[in-house]
């Protein structure tokens, strides 16, 4: 078992900022910068949540309330401190997961190292550049007008073509991050 879904990283970039119960996440996805990223339900969270005490990335203590059930506060342990700047600091792979990923780790870098930003906006161009030479080398007009091989063309120039406007949009990140921070 591993972290497989971007929004296990945003829980475990809220707990680095503060210890927090269930709820008082699920309203800073609901209500936060986060949600604009992350769509989650209640069950989601408490299932995420599990999965993550399971892997011992985060550990939960009982809160009394009065009169009122305890309730679990959650803390990131050392371990799932480790996994979760490893993988902050790392650019994601391929061009679907910027929409997700990276601005989940842009949002954290922000927070917790602001002065790396930088450096992950160009860690990311990097590896968009990489990706879209890969996708270069591959293309080809196609020699066949047939529609399987059409339809692959164009597939492959679509991913093209977004990779290189992701690319703009990342520079534009990195000029505007120049400009505000000499």
């Amino acid at each position: 078992m591993y972290i497989s879904e971007p929004a296990e990283y945003a829980i475990l970039g809220l707990l680095e900022s503060q210890p927090m119960h269930g709820y008082e996440m699920f309203q800073q996805f609901k209500n936060g910068a986060l949600g604009q990223i992350v769509h989650l339900e209640m069950s989601q969270m408490y299932a995420f949540l599990k999965k993550l005490e399971r892997l011992m990335y985060i550990e939960a203590q009982l809160e009394t309330q009065g009169l009122r059930p305890p309730r679990k506060i959650f803390h990131l342990t050392a371990q799932g401190r480790h996994i979760f700047f490893q993988w902050l600091k790392e650019p994601v792979e391929r061009p679907r997961e910027i929409r997700i990923l990276f601005l989940i780790k842009l949002y954290f870098v922000q927070q917790f190292t602001p002065e790396e930003t930088g450096h992950l906006i160009d860690q990311q161009i990097i590896a968009c550049r990489n990706f879209l030479n890969h996708l270069e080398a591959r293309h080809s007009l196609p020699s066949e007008t047939g529609d399987e091989t059409f339809f692959d063309h164009v597939v492959l120039r679509g991913r093209i073509y977004q990779t290189r406007s992701l690319l703009d949009w990342l520079q534009e990140l990195q000029h505007e991050l120049a400009e505000a921070h000499p």
